[in-house]
Protein backbone atom coordinates (compact mmCIF):
# COMPACT_ATOMS: atom_id res chain seq x y z
CA UNK A 1 0.00 0.00 0.00
CA UNK A 2 1.35 3.77 -1.11
CA UNK A 3 1.99 5.46 2.42
CA UNK A 4 -0.85 8.34 3.41
CA UNK A 5 1.86 10.73 2.92
CA UNK A 6 2.50 9.93 -1.05
CA UNK A 7 -1.17 10.13 -1.42
CA UNK A 8 -2.31 13.08 0.19
CA UNK A 9 -2.61 14.99 -2.64
CA UNK A 10 -4.47 12.29 -4.88
CA UNK A 11 -6.97 12.19 -1.38
CA UNK A 12 -7.74 15.46 -1.49
CA UNK A 13 -5.20 17.37 1.17
CA UNK A 14 -3.03 20.30 0.97
CA UNK A 15 0.26 18.80 0.88
CA UNK A 16 3.66 20.47 2.98
CA UNK A 17 6.10 18.50 2.66
CA UNK A 18 8.88 20.35 4.24
CA UNK A 19 6.49 20.43 7.92
CA UNK A 20 5.10 17.11 7.14
CA UNK A 21 1.82 18.56 7.21
CA UNK A 22 -1.33 17.62 5.65
CA UNK A 23 -4.84 19.83 5.50
CA UNK A 24 -7.95 19.46 4.24
CA UNK A 25 -11.09 22.41 4.74
CA UNK A 26 -14.73 22.62 4.17
CA UNK A 27 -17.66 23.52 5.10
CA UNK A 28 -18.00 21.67 8.30
CA UNK A 29 -14.43 22.11 9.06
CA UNK A 30 -10.64 21.79 9.63
CA UNK A 31 -8.63 18.92 8.88
CA UNK A 32 -4.67 18.67 9.57
CA UNK A 33 -2.99 15.00 10.00
CA UNK A 34 1.10 15.88 10.63
CA UNK A 35 3.63 13.01 10.38
CA UNK A 36 4.70 11.83 13.78
CA UNK A 37 8.72 12.07 14.78
CA UNK A 38 10.23 11.29 17.68
CA UNK A 39 12.15 14.05 19.87
CA UNK A 40 15.72 14.56 18.05
CA UNK A 41 18.32 16.21 19.66
CA UNK A 42 17.01 16.14 23.60
CA UNK A 43 19.63 17.47 25.56
CA UNK A 44 23.57 16.34 25.08
CA UNK A 45 22.63 13.10 24.58
CA UNK A 46 21.86 11.16 20.92
CA UNK A 47 19.64 8.44 21.68
CA UNK A 48 18.94 5.49 17.90
CA UNK A 49 15.47 6.64 18.24
CA UNK A 50 16.00 10.00 17.96
CA UNK A 51 14.33 11.54 15.15
CA UNK A 52 12.66 8.24 14.21
CA UNK A 53 9.28 8.76 12.28
CA UNK A 54 6.41 6.73 13.26
CA UNK A 55 4.04 4.90 11.06
CA UNK A 56 1.50 7.03 11.65
CA UNK A 57 0.07 10.39 11.40
CA UNK A 58 -1.56 12.80 14.16
CA UNK A 59 -5.03 14.25 13.67
CA UNK A 60 -6.45 17.80 14.65
CA UNK A 61 -9.68 19.62 14.01
CA UNK A 62 -10.88 23.02 14.24
CA UNK A 63 -14.31 24.67 13.72
CA UNK A 64 -15.04 26.24 10.38
CA UNK A 65 -14.91 29.42 11.69
CA UNK A 66 -11.94 29.07 13.67
CA UNK A 67 -8.73 30.87 13.26
CA UNK A 68 -6.42 28.42 12.02
CA UNK A 69 -3.07 30.89 12.49
CA UNK A 70 -3.62 29.64 16.57
CA UNK A 71 -3.06 27.24 18.14
CA UNK A 72 -5.49 26.78 20.70
CA UNK A 73 -8.03 26.49 18.02
CA UNK A 74 -6.96 22.92 17.31
CA UNK A 75 -8.05 20.11 18.87
CA UNK A 76 -5.65 16.83 18.73
CA UNK A 77 -8.02 13.55 18.21
CA UNK A 78 -5.65 10.72 17.80
CA UNK A 79 -3.75 9.31 15.14
CA UNK A 80 -4.48 7.25 11.35
CA UNK A 81 -2.56 4.33 10.40
CA UNK A 82 -0.11 5.48 7.01
CA UNK A 83 -2.51 3.07 4.86
CA UNK A 84 -5.82 4.99 6.31
CA UNK A 85 -7.60 6.18 3.31
CA UNK A 86 -9.07 9.56 3.33
CA UNK A 87 -12.26 11.07 2.05
CA UNK A 88 -13.24 14.84 2.70
CA UNK A 89 -17.07 15.16 3.99
CA UNK A 90 -17.81 18.11 1.40
CA UNK A 91 -16.22 15.75 -1.26
CA UNK A 92 -18.86 12.56 -0.21
CA UNK A 93 -21.62 14.62 0.10
CA UNK A 94 -21.39 16.43 -2.98
CA UNK A 95 -21.50 13.46 -4.97
CA UNK A 96 -24.31 11.51 -3.61
CA UNK A 97 -26.51 14.90 -4.34
CA UNK A 98 -25.16 14.61 -8.05
CA UNK A 99 -26.58 11.28 -8.13
CA UNK A 100 -30.13 11.89 -6.15
CA UNK A 101 -30.14 15.02 -9.01
CA UNK A 102 -29.13 12.65 -11.93
CA UNK A 103 -32.51 10.94 -11.15
CA UNK A 104 -34.81 13.54 -11.34
CA UNK A 105 -35.22 14.05 -6.93
CA UNK A 106 -35.07 17.17 -5.42
CA UNK A 107 -33.50 17.42 -2.11
CA UNK A 108 -35.89 19.09 0.36
CA UNK A 109 -33.20 19.58 3.22
CA UNK A 110 -30.05 18.13 4.66
CA UNK A 111 -29.23 17.26 8.46
CA UNK A 112 -25.38 17.42 8.63
CA UNK A 113 -24.64 16.09 12.50
CA UNK A 114 -21.04 16.31 13.52
CA UNK A 115 -19.20 14.52 16.71
CA UNK A 116 -18.04 16.64 19.55
CA UNK A 117 -14.24 16.75 17.79
CA UNK A 118 -15.67 16.95 14.38
CA UNK A 119 -14.06 13.40 13.83
CA UNK A 120 -17.40 12.23 12.86
CA UNK A 121 -20.05 12.78 10.40
CA UNK A 122 -23.87 11.68 9.79
CA UNK A 123 -25.35 13.70 6.88
CA UNK A 124 -29.38 13.11 6.46
CA UNK A 125 -30.42 13.82 3.24
CA UNK A 126 -34.19 14.04 3.03
CA UNK A 127 -35.57 14.23 -0.67
CA UNK A 128 -38.88 14.89 -2.32
CA UNK A 129 -41.66 12.27 -3.90
CA UNK A 130 -42.69 10.88 -0.71
CA UNK A 131 -45.81 9.16 0.34
CA UNK A 132 -48.75 9.96 2.50
CA UNK A 133 -49.68 6.79 4.89
CA UNK A 134 -52.58 6.87 6.98
CA UNK A 135 -51.16 5.42 10.22
CA UNK A 136 -47.88 7.70 10.40
CA UNK A 137 -48.25 10.43 7.94
CA UNK A 138 -45.62 11.65 5.34
CA UNK A 139 -42.60 9.13 4.82
CA UNK A 140 -40.29 10.46 2.56
CA UNK A 141 -36.97 8.66 1.04
CA UNK A 142 -33.86 9.46 2.42
CA UNK A 143 -30.16 9.19 2.23
CA UNK A 144 -27.56 8.77 5.26
CA UNK A 145 -23.76 9.73 4.06
CA UNK A 146 -21.28 8.66 7.02
CA UNK A 147 -17.77 9.45 7.35
CA UNK A 148 -14.84 9.65 9.97
CA UNK A 149 -11.67 11.15 10.03
CA UNK A 150 -9.92 8.79 12.58
CA UNK A 151 -11.17 5.80 11.17
CA UNK A 152 -13.23 4.82 13.64
CA UNK A 153 -16.09 4.91 10.40
CA UNK A 154 -15.74 3.40 7.08
CA UNK A 155 -17.27 6.62 4.72
CA UNK A 156 -20.67 4.46 3.42
CA UNK A 157 -23.91 5.60 2.26
CA UNK A 158 -27.09 3.95 3.20
CA UNK A 159 -30.84 4.02 1.91
CA UNK A 160 -33.23 5.93 4.65
CA UNK A 161 -36.95 6.56 5.60
CA UNK A 162 -37.58 10.04 7.25
CA UNK A 163 -40.48 10.46 9.11
CA UNK A 164 -42.38 13.26 11.31
CA UNK A 165 -43.45 11.55 14.92
CA UNK A 166 -45.25 13.66 17.54
CA UNK A 167 -43.38 17.16 15.99
CA UNK A 168 -40.25 15.53 15.89
CA UNK A 169 -38.13 14.75 12.19
CA UNK A 170 -37.04 11.12 13.11
CA UNK A 171 -34.43 8.90 10.21
CA UNK A 172 -33.82 5.55 10.02
CA UNK A 173 -30.68 3.85 7.60
CA UNK A 174 -31.64 0.59 6.74
CA UNK A 175 -28.60 -1.22 7.43
CA UNK A 176 -29.08 -3.78 4.79
CA UNK A 177 -28.25 -1.63 2.00
CA UNK A 178 -25.18 0.08 3.43
CA UNK A 179 -23.00 1.01 0.59
CA UNK A 180 -19.08 0.76 2.10
CA UNK A 181 -15.98 2.51 0.32
CA UNK A 182 -15.34 0.13 -2.00
CA UNK A 183 -18.38 0.98 -3.50
CA UNK A 184 -18.77 4.76 -2.43
CA UNK A 185 -15.87 5.11 -4.90
CA UNK A 186 -17.46 3.56 -7.76
CA UNK A 187 -18.88 5.94 -11.27
CA UNK A 188 -21.18 8.04 -10.89
CA UNK A 189 -23.15 5.93 -13.18
CA UNK A 190 -23.33 3.07 -10.87
CA UNK A 191 -24.36 5.02 -7.77
CA UNK A 192 -26.53 6.89 -9.82
CA UNK A 193 -28.08 3.41 -10.56
CA UNK A 194 -28.00 2.36 -6.96
CA UNK A 195 -30.07 5.62 -6.04
CA UNK A 196 -32.35 5.11 -8.16
CA UNK A 197 -32.89 1.54 -7.24
CA UNK A 198 -33.67 2.44 -4.10
CA UNK A 199 -36.24 5.50 -5.00
CA UNK A 200 -38.12 2.78 -7.04
CA UNK A 201 -37.92 -0.17 -4.27
CA UNK A 202 -39.44 2.98 -1.72
CA UNK A 203 -42.33 3.94 -3.73
CA UNK A 204 -43.78 0.25 -4.50
CA UNK A 205 -42.85 -1.00 -0.60
CA UNK A 206 -42.78 1.37 1.81
CA UNK A 207 -46.66 1.21 2.12
CA UNK A 208 -46.12 -2.46 2.33
CA UNK A 209 -43.44 -2.37 5.00
CA UNK A 210 -45.47 0.07 7.31
CA UNK A 211 -48.74 -1.62 7.14
CA UNK A 212 -46.94 -5.49 7.75
CA UNK A 213 -45.31 -4.04 11.16
CA UNK A 214 -48.24 -2.17 12.01
CA UNK A 215 -50.05 -5.59 12.29
CA UNK A 216 -47.28 -7.38 13.16
CA UNK A 217 -47.35 -8.90 17.27
CA UNK A 218 -44.16 -8.95 19.32
CA UNK A 219 -44.23 -11.82 21.79
CA UNK A 220 -42.97 -11.01 24.86
CA UNK A 221 -40.05 -13.35 24.73
CA UNK A 222 -38.99 -11.47 21.16
CA UNK A 223 -39.23 -8.03 23.08
CA UNK A 224 -37.28 -9.10 25.60
CA UNK A 225 -34.97 -10.63 23.27
CA UNK A 226 -34.24 -6.92 21.46
CA UNK A 227 -34.52 -4.80 24.72
CA UNK A 228 -31.29 -7.60 25.84
CA UNK A 229 -29.27 -6.56 22.62
CA UNK A 230 -30.65 -2.98 23.40
CA UNK A 231 -29.29 -2.74 26.91
CA UNK A 232 -25.64 -4.20 25.74
CA UNK A 233 -25.30 -0.70 24.42
CA UNK A 234 -26.37 0.80 28.18
CA UNK A 235 -28.97 0.22 30.26
CA UNK A 236 -30.12 3.44 30.80
CA UNK A 237 -30.91 2.98 26.81
CA UNK A 238 -33.04 0.27 26.89
CA UNK A 239 -35.07 1.64 29.89
CA UNK A 240 -35.38 4.40 28.13
CA UNK A 241 -36.94 2.43 25.01
CA UNK A 242 -38.90 0.42 27.18
CA UNK A 243 -40.62 3.15 28.68
CA UNK A 244 -41.40 4.67 25.30
CA UNK A 245 -42.80 1.37 23.87
CA UNK A 246 -45.27 0.99 27.28
CA UNK A 247 -46.49 4.54 26.15
CA UNK A 248 -46.96 3.23 22.66
CA UNK A 249 -48.35 0.17 23.41
CA UNK A 250 -51.94 -0.22 23.69
CA UNK A 251 -53.29 -1.67 27.22
CA UNK A 252 -53.89 -5.60 27.02
CA UNK A 253 -52.60 -6.01 23.55
CA UNK A 254 -48.99 -6.97 22.55
CA UNK A 255 -46.20 -4.81 21.41
CA UNK A 256 -46.41 -4.72 17.60
CA UNK A 257 -42.74 -4.45 15.24
CA UNK A 258 -43.73 -1.02 14.74
CA UNK A 259 -44.37 0.69 17.75
CA UNK A 260 -40.95 -1.06 18.81
CA UNK A 261 -39.16 0.13 15.92
CA UNK A 262 -40.80 3.25 16.28
CA UNK A 263 -39.52 3.81 19.92
CA UNK A 264 -36.02 2.52 19.29
CA UNK A 265 -36.02 5.30 16.36
CA UNK A 266 -37.28 8.11 18.29
CA UNK A 267 -34.53 7.75 20.87
CA UNK A 268 -31.83 6.93 18.38
CA UNK A 269 -32.75 10.52 16.79
CA UNK A 270 -32.03 12.04 20.24
CA UNK A 271 -28.81 10.10 20.54
CA UNK A 272 -25.61 12.40 20.32
CA UNK A 273 -23.28 9.45 20.21
CA UNK A 274 -22.75 9.02 16.17
CA UNK A 275 -21.75 5.46 16.52
CA UNK A 276 -24.43 5.03 19.20
CA UNK A 277 -27.28 5.91 16.78
CA UNK A 278 -26.00 3.24 14.22
CA UNK A 279 -26.20 0.42 16.66
CA UNK A 280 -29.60 1.50 17.64
CA UNK A 281 -30.58 1.53 13.94
CA UNK A 282 -29.38 -1.78 12.96
CA UNK A 283 -31.20 -3.13 16.62
CA UNK A 284 -34.25 -1.20 15.25
CA UNK A 285 -33.74 -3.37 11.46
CA UNK A 286 -33.76 -6.01 13.91
CA UNK A 287 -37.61 -6.32 14.45
CA UNK A 288 -38.91 -4.50 11.17
CA UNK A 289 -40.58 -7.18 8.77
CA UNK A 290 -39.32 -6.30 5.42
CA UNK A 291 -41.57 -7.20 2.37
CA UNK A 292 -39.33 -9.68 0.35
CA UNK A 293 -39.41 -6.93 -2.51
CA UNK A 294 -37.79 -4.62 -0.95
CA UNK A 295 -35.41 -6.93 1.13
CA UNK A 296 -33.91 -8.42 -2.20
CA UNK A 297 -33.49 -4.75 -3.49
CA UNK A 298 -31.65 -3.53 -0.58
CA UNK A 299 -29.47 -6.91 -0.73
CA UNK A 300 -28.62 -6.40 -3.68
CA UNK A 301 -27.51 -2.88 -3.40
CA UNK A 302 -25.29 -3.53 -0.36
CA UNK A 303 -23.42 -6.23 -2.07
CA UNK A 304 -22.81 -3.48 -4.81
CA UNK A 305 -24.92 -5.49 -7.27
CA UNK A 306 -26.48 -3.44 -10.05
CA UNK A 307 -30.01 -4.33 -11.15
Amino acid sequence: MIPFTERAEQMGLIADEDRCLYTYSDKYGHIIYRSVITIDNWGSKKHPTDGFLLPYLALFTAAPDADIQESESFQYCGQVSNIYKFVGNEVLNERIRESISSVGMPIIRENPILSYDRCTMRNEILIQNGQNIAQVGDVLPAMIINNSYDGTRAASIAFAISMNYTGRNVVFAFKLGELRMVHVESSRTTMTSAVGTYMGAFTENIVDLITENFNNEVTEDEMLALLDVVENIGKKRRDQISELIDEMQEEGKPATSWQIFLAIVRYSSLEPNLNVRKLLESAAESVLVIPARMYNVLSRLGSGEED
